[in-house]
């Protein structure tokens, strides 16, 4: 099931795609790593609303002030292992497609967004 995200609430990752499109490479890694957090994460997270799940902007605030490697090391093991209790009662289901580079890469894009200060309007 498509849900429809609307444009404000993912100004953040269109600028991060934007910025690493200088590199060739960057962008071909950006661009799969997008389309794993659309078909994967945007069906219980957005980047500014809760969904099911927490906003991906008030995860990456939580986290963020942590040390960066292992923040990044623990979020991953979140999103592959999933995770019970740290968001409430709805529990998060290990993302078993999504191997530990992906996760690590969803990881540092998810806590860059912690000094974004772009928000959609309710």
């Amino acid at each position: 099931m498509l849900h429809s995200v609307s444009w404000a609430s993912c100004l953040p990752l269109v600028v991060f795609c934007g910025l690493l499109s200088f590199n060739p490479a960057a962008k071909a890694d950006t661009v799969a790593l997008m389309d794993i957090v659309q078909a994967q994460c945007l069906s219980c997270h957005q980047i500014d609303r809760k969904r099911v799940g927490p906003p991906f902007r008030e995860i990456a605030q939580r986290y963020a002030p942590g040390p960066a490697q292992e923040t990044r090391a623990y979020l991953q093991r979140q999103i592959q292992q999933g995770s019970r209790g740290n968001w409430g009662a709805i529990p998060m289901p290990a993302q078993n497609r999504i191997n530990a580079e992906q996760a690590q890469a969803i990881a540092a894009w998810l806590l860059s967004l912690a000094n974004s200060s772009t928000k959609e309007n309710s």
